[in-house]
């Protein structure tokens, strides 16, 4: 019989969970600031700014050069996972493989060897992502199976999920505010590049120690149940792709997640170009987020069980779209200037309301998969949780570089300045309305079907 986790190891494996966030954060957020900043903030662009035939930007090339890669490597890695025989455990061993590469390459994106605004950066970045999506797959891919696989009932997965989302909150909604170390430095008479540099080094030693809770935490010999899948790789893919609710459930996630990632690096565009104030004044951002992602945790407990994770995802992510879409009421005014007060209002109850979804789609999304597989392992006989998340992450991450390919040309194309500003306040309205192409698709999703199955 498998041991349940005890309340530490569960923590211990929440961990992981913030670990390999902060390295995301730092590729996400902070990379693109650090390539792309607004004019007057101590930094130089590192690659070009213009896009080519229209709609082509070089950063946004490398990011999406990196997704693709990481696309392809999201089956074989839960393929290699689901199939191991390694005494460590077959995802604990995939977990230490990843480990170093997922948080010591973000650290050489900050170290670019050529000239500001030379397309030898835009390569530069490209090949660091390769490598580092890779790494971050080969964790992250089994750390998720690893969830039904350890929390084996509804209740049991929605507590895990959110121990994991309460051990990241604090902790990834202080680095999502690395402006404020932007600042700090800057005060302390440090370049505005040695700030950032500082910062990154800094949040990657602590992704590096947090990463390394679950590969304690976790014996799977005692405290897992799950049958090693024995199907070939594309007999496993195929069979994977062939199941039609976990196409509609993807479907949807694929909107979500860029609808998500295309807001998530505008924050420090919205202090600076917008609200005329510093990047450390998303602070403030953040805490009203996590106002509201703690009233969403508060709530989401009842309302899953007397509505059930689908109608509450549903309403979730149309109080997402809402929220993001009033980001384009914005317009540009310096501090205490006509308008600054209405932005300020804006900004910050815009995403406080953003807070209260945000809790349901940190948590609800891993019980859905959850409830996915196992009604394959009872179709099949054997657990493939791994390649169902190497199966997600073949459909969906791409859609991180197409994000922020998006992001970018928006920047490039209706400006990131106060004097151009719309390609800040377009995304708001863009992500919106991406939250809605996902609504769509998640109301068609079979849960009943699903539960009676397992």
């Amino acid at each position: 019989m498998a041991e349940p986790l005890s309340p530490a190891r569960r923590f211990l494996y929440a961990l992981g969970n913030p670990g390999f966030q902060i390295t995301d954060r730092i590729v996400v957020l902070v990379a693109v600031y650090f390539y792309l900043p607004p004019p007057g903030r101590g930094l130089d662009a590192q690659v070009p700014e213009h896009t080519y035939f229209g709609f082509v930007t070089i950063f946004g090339v490398a990011m999406l050069a990196g997704r693709i890669v990481d696309t392809l490597a999201d089956p074989v890695v839960g393929y290699l996972s689901d199939r191991s025989r390694s005494r460590l455990g077959r995802r604990r061993v995939m977990l230490m493989l990843g480990l170093a590469p997922m948080v010591a390459f973000p650290v050489l994106l900050f170290f670019p060897p050529y000239a500001p605004g030379s397309i030898g950066n835009g390569v530069w970045v490209a090949g660091l992502l390769v490598v580092y999506f890779v790494a971050f797959t080969a964790y992250v891919a089994p750390y998720f199976a690893l969830i039904p696989e350890v929390a084996w009932d509804q209740a049991a997965r929605l507590r895990l999920s959110q121990t994991m989302q309460l051990a990241s909150l604090p902790i990834i909604g202080a680095f999502s505010a690395w402006g404020v170390g932007l600042d700090a430095g800057r005060a302390a008479g440090l370049s505005a590049t040695t700030s950032v540099r500082l910062v990154v080094i800094g949040a990657s030693l602590l992704a590096l120690a947090l990463a390394l809770g679950p590969i304690l935490a976790v014996d799977e010999s005692r405290h897992t149940r799950a049958t090693r899948s024995e199907l070939p790789f594309f007999a496993a893919l195929w069979t994977t792709l062939r199941y039609r609710p976990f196409l509609i459930y993807l479907t949807g996630q694929i909107f979500f997640v860029m609808g998500v990632n295309l807001l998530q690096p505008v924050f420090p565009y919205l202090a600076t170009v917008v609200l005329g104030r510093s990047e450390g004044f998303t602070l403030y951002f953040l805490a009203s987020t996590g106002a509201g992602i703690g009233l969403g945790f508060l709530l989401q407990r009842p309302l899953v069980a007397r509505h059930g994770p689908k109608r509450v995802l549903i309403g979730s992510i149309a109080l997402a779209s809402l929220a993001m879409s009033a980001l384009g009421l914005l317009e540009p005014a310096p501090p205490g200037a006509p308008g600054d007060a209405f932005n300020l209002v804006v900004c910050i109850g815009a995403l406080g309301l953003f807070g209260i979804p945000a809790a349901a789609l940190m948590v609800l999304p891993h019980v859905v998969v959850s409830q996915l597989i196992d009604a394959d392992a009872k179709r099949t006989g054997s657990s493939r949780a791994a390649m169902f998340f190497g199966v997600q992450g073949l459909l969906t991450k791409w859609v991180y570089g197409l994000s922020t390919w998006c992001f970018t040309f928006l920047l490039a194309s209706y400006g990131n300045s106060a004097q151009e500003p719309w390609g800040v306040v377009l995304v708001g309205p863009v992500a919106g309305a991406l939250c809605l192409l996902s609504l769509g698709f998640y109301a068609f999703y079979p849960e009943r079907a699903v539960l009676e199955a397992r």
